[in-house]
């Protein structure tokens, strides 16, 4: 009970007392704990090619390109914009900066930036570049409408089959005549043929390590299988009736 005093009644408390945290079991400790990688800025990190324009060259009215325009991999809807037989599988904002800068482009990579269409290419292949279409035209590498305008970026090649533009000879103006020129050098990039083989190493040798294990796994039944059934079919000797 209490002790009565002064007019109060003063409640003592009796038996063990409640931890602190009633769920610090459950916790896990420090050294078993995920530390994820701080996700960086994606408005830091930028590279301007030429360098020598690093400091001058003004490029907010440049046009952006993200790996998805030229990926065969992924759908119209994922933001490929150019037909799939033009497209080349799984291309990299370095691979576009490094054809960019054979023809001569003038860009901004942006290696943080993430294709609001596709979640994947967002953790998986982020970055995307901004292009000086107006220099790329004045070097003949992209066209003008009639119109003196650049094709728009929300009009994709819908009918890789039937669509006029594909079938004239891979040609187009503007932006998507740029997207062609540079998917057919990024197969020839060294330093994309030297990613993809070591891909495929890694692939093959995580392929050897799967299949070793299954092996291991499999003998070790088979040798837990082989012994019960040894002992268990022996014959008991014993004395022949006569």
């Amino acid at each position: 009970m209490g002790k009565k005093g002064g007019g109060r009644v003063r409640v003592v408390q009796k038996g063990p007392k409640m931890p602190a945290n009633p769920m610090a079991d459950f916790a896990i400790p420090p050294d078993e704990e995920l530390h994820l990688p701080v996700k960086p800025d994606s408005s830091s990190g930028y590279l301007i090619w030429p360098m020598g324009e690093t400091f001058t060259m003004k490029y907010d009215n440049f046009s952006v390109i993200y790996p998805n325009y030229l990926d065969s991999n992924k759908t119209v809807k994922l933001g490929r914009r150019i037909a799939g037989k033009d497209a080349v599988p799984e291309p990299t904002v370095q691979d576009l900066h490094e054809a960019l800068a054979s023809l001569n482009v003038r860009h901004v990579i942006q290696p943080y930036k993430g294709y609001s269409r596709d979640a994947i290419s967002r953790w998986d292949n982020p970055g995307r570049v901004l292009v000086d279409l107006e220099g790329a035209a004045e070097n003949g590498i992209a066209g003008m409408g009639s119109d003196g305008a650049f094709d728009l970026d929300d009009i994709p090649d819908i009918n890789d089959d039937n669509n006029k533009e594909n079938e004239n000879e891979g040609k187009g103006a503007g932006k998507k005549q740029l997207l062609r020129e540079v998917a057919k050098i990024i197969p020839t990039l060294p330093n994309r043929q030297k990613r993809i083989d070591e891909k495929a190493k890694a692939a093959e040798l995580e392929a050897e390590k799967q299949k070793k294990l299954t092996i291991q796994a499999e003998k070790s039944n088979a040798s837990k299988g082989g012994g019960g059934s040894g002992s268990s079919g022996k014959k008991k000797k014993g004395k022949k009736k006569k």
